[in-house]
């Protein structure tokens, strides 16, 4: 059926924190175990390991987000968007050292920090007035 939220218990403060959950050496076997079948959980795989494994259901959820995060990491594949919007140049967020005595002039001068703004880079909207990059 339709997934449904549980309402929290009480209310946390907003500086708490729950501590981080030290997972035991079975408990982490089973997990790996569990995600080398399926990255995914369906709720009633997860409900049933939850219990399994004494954790909360959200736990395991948790658990298996990190997990699926630090293989995309890993693997070094970015999202389909973000290759495009890189292969057009419009998407790096490698840093660049700045010449801080040049920056300010650069600034003024409508360059972006590593100096490569030219008139190319710049689209007019409909009716020509506006310039967006």
């Amino acid at each position: 059926g339709p997934r449904t939220r549980k309402v929290k218990r009480r209310e946390k403060k907003a500086d708490e924190k729950r501590p981080r959950t030290a997972f035991s050496a079975s408990q982490l076997q089973r997990l790996k175990q569990e995600f080398q079948q399926s990255n995914y959980l369906t709720e009633q795989r997860r409900r049933t390991l939850a219990k399994e494994l004494t954790l909360s259901e959200s736990q395991i959820k948790i658990w298996f987000q990190n997990k699926r995060a630090k293989i995309k990491k890993a693997s070094g594949l970015k999202n389909d968007l973000a290759r495009q919007l890189m292969a057009q140049g419009l998407y790096n967020h490698s840093t660049v050292p700045l010449d801080s005595d040049n920056l300010d002039m650069k600034l003024m001068n409508g360059q972006n920090a590593s100096g490569d703004c030219s008139r190319s880079d710049y689209t007019s909207d409909s009716d020509g007035d506006s310039l967006t990059h």
